[in-house]
């Protein structure tokens, strides 16, 4: 809010937030697809979830510890709040979407550790 009491929207950020070394956050569509590009050789997973989403919240350390047991997995975090484009196909909170070469390969819905760590072994490069 600026001082004539007007909501403003996020401004963009000169480059995407980095959750840890090793886990990017996603926030408007240009990020999205730039991290994409950026890891086509490798397998990518992008969570998708939001602010508000409780099981997001109570997931993440779980996606985190996950992330870091299967190393060789490109990880990003998406706000669908934020995006546009990147967000087709999203339809619940929260989803893991694997990507090879660009394109969806997989997908995990919701929050179950054990399913979500053998598709994370199985897409390992």
């Amino acid at each position: 809010m600026d001082a004539d009491g007007i909501i403003l929207q996020p401004q963009p950020k000169d480059k995407p937030a980095m959750i840890s070394a090793h886990m990017a956050g996603l926030r408007t569509d240009d990020e999205f697809f730039t991290f994409l590009r950026e890891n086509k050789s490798n397998t990518a997973v992008v969570q998708f979830g939001a602010s508000w989403c409780t099981k997001c919240a109570e997931f993440f350390p779980t996606w985190y510890k996950l992330s870091k047991k299967h190393t060789q997995v490109k990880y990003a975090v998406a706000q669908v709040d934020t995006l546009k484009h990147a967000i087709r196909g999203v339809k619940y909170s929260p989803s893991f979407h694997f990507y090879r070469g660009g394109r969806l390969v997989d997908r995990v819905l919701g929050k179950e550790p054990q399913r979500l760590d053998d598709h994370l072994w199985m897409h390992q490069d």
